[in-house]
């Protein structure tokens, strides 16, 4: 038991010492590890410190990173809308470099076509270099607009030098057909024309086919003015109005007769049957003249004397009356012994009698009226006709060519109408005349013979 009890008591120090000894072993370690830790803690905190400072640094950069990306954000934002604005500007520039080219383009048209005639022989060349220069031209405004501006610049200088009246030496052609060499005068809208010669003188017009204007024949008094006026730079002008139109449409309207002439032989066919219809229609007013109807203010003591059977004393009451009325009235004293019917049968067969006189010639006018527009429509048949033929020879360039078959006709056409209006006017008047005094007779047989029967003694009374 004592054995036992010392064996465990031997036992109990050796582990007792053993555990000191591992205590002692592992204090050391603990100790160790906590020079450790120390150290690492220490090493961790300078590497910590080091990491702060640069993710310090690294935030101030980030914030100075956003902030100039802020920066640079606002102005790219800010270049944006000034390259919008001056993309807008560019646009608006470019439109109205458009417009201008445009606007300029229609003024050197309107100045190649709106300079007088005469004054072609100063501006054809530049005008012509300038439509050369500008179709060699790129289509690009920066590259025509300056070619422009030289036509406006010579614009404005024709403008400066016509104030006041431009005189400068130049050529015209006569009426005659020739050149000449003169000085021209253009004041306003007008130009004139003096030859160095001093033999014509005039307004200048347009001629076609040819560079230099034409002259205008004027009288010599005018022409004396207007020569005075180019040597001395004052003076009175001769003015047309029409800037020389009237003068060349008072040449191509010519006279009558070179207008009737233009309607061919139907024309003249239609001035023929013109002719025939005024020489019935003077004869038939004479005519109507002497056959007047005039009803006689007794009527009723006729009727009375011829009822009471004086044959011989009315008739001697209507000796004084002439023409138609004569003749119906005798042939109504004759028959007024018979019945009333009787009478009336008498006298109106006097004037059927005396109808057709009336009537006569005018069919002949009333033939006119309708003859003469058919005629005119022949005549134009036949200008028509004549202008597709000239057609298919000349071709329909050659206005001047086709202008014969048209005239023919319009002339013939007018020359138809001319002479059917007042023929059938003529006609209707002549009518109704006729008609008139008719109906005048008519009335004077029927109140004739209706008096005589009044005035007739009744049969009681006879007896």
């Amino acid at each position: 038991m004592l054995l036992t009890t010392a064996s465990a008591s031997l036992s109990y120090g050796q582990a007792e010492a053993e555990f000191a000894v591992l205590i002692g072993r592992t204090q050391e370690k603990i100790e160790a590890s906590l020079d450790e830790y120390q150290a690492f803690l220490q090493e961790t905190q300078s590497e910590k410190l080091e990491f702060v400072r640069e993710i310090n640094k690294l935030e101030n950069s980030l914030v100075k990173l956003r902030q100039s990306e802020l920066i640079a954000r606002r102005n790219a934002t800010e270049d944006k809308l000034q390259l919008d604005e001056l993309q807008n500007r560019i646009k608006a520039l470019d439109t109205q470099s458009q417009y201008s080219q445009g606007v300029l383009s229609e003024y050197l048209t309107n100045f190649e076509s709106r300079i007088h005639i005469s004054e072609d022989q100063l501006y054809l060349d530049p005008l012509r270099e300038t439509r050369e220069t500008l179709n060699n031209a790129p289509d690009n405004p920066a590259d025509r607009l300056p070619i422009l501006f030289q036509a406006l610049e010579l614009g404005i200088a024709r403008q400066e030098a016509l104030v006041g009246g431009r005189q400068f030496e130049g050529k015209a052609i006569t009426p005659l057909g020739g050149v000449k060499t003169g000085q021209i005068a253009v004041i306003g809208p007008v130009a004139f024309f003096s030859d160095s010669e001093g033999t014509d003188a005039g307004p200048l017009r347009f001629n076609s086919g040819t560079i230099e204007p034409g002259l205008s024949t004027i009288a010599l008094a005018d022409a004396e003015k207007l020569r005075s006026v180019l040597a001395t730079g004052s003076g009175l002008l001769p003015l047309d109005s029409s800037l020389g139109n009237a003068l060349v449409l008072k040449r191509a309207k010519g006279t009558v007769a070179e207008h009737i002439s233009k309607g061919g032989w139907v024309g003249y066919a239609i001035l023929l049957l013109g002719a025939v219809a005024i020489l019935v229609s003077l004869f038939k007013l004479i005519d109507l003249r002497s056959l007047s109807v005039r009803e006689p203010g007794d009527l009723a003591s006729i009727a009375k004397t011829a009822a009471s059977g004086a044959i011989d004393d009315a008739k001697s009451k209507i000796e004084s009356l002439k023409g138609p009325i004569h003749k119906m009235l005798t042939l109504g004293i004759e028959f007024s012994r018979t019945d009333t019917d009787t009478q009336l049968d008498a006298m109106e067969s006097s004037i059927l009698r005396f109808r057709p006189q009336l009537e006569r010639f005018l069919p002949i006018l009333a033939t006119t009226a309708a003859v003469a527009p058919l005629m005119g429509l022949l005549g134009t048949v036949v200008g028509m006709i004549k202008t597709f033929t000239l057609i298919e020879v000349f071709g329909t360039g050659d206005a001047k060519s086709l202008s014969s078959g048209i005239s023919e006709a319009l002339v013939t056409t007018e020359l138809g109408l001319i002479v059917a209006i007042p023929a059938l006017i003529f006609h209707g008047i002549f009518t109704r005349i006729m008609r008139s005094r008719i109906g005048s007779m008519e009335q004077i047989a029927t109140d004739f013979s209706r008096l005589v029967f009044a005035h007739k003694p009744s049969k009681e009374t006879e007896q």
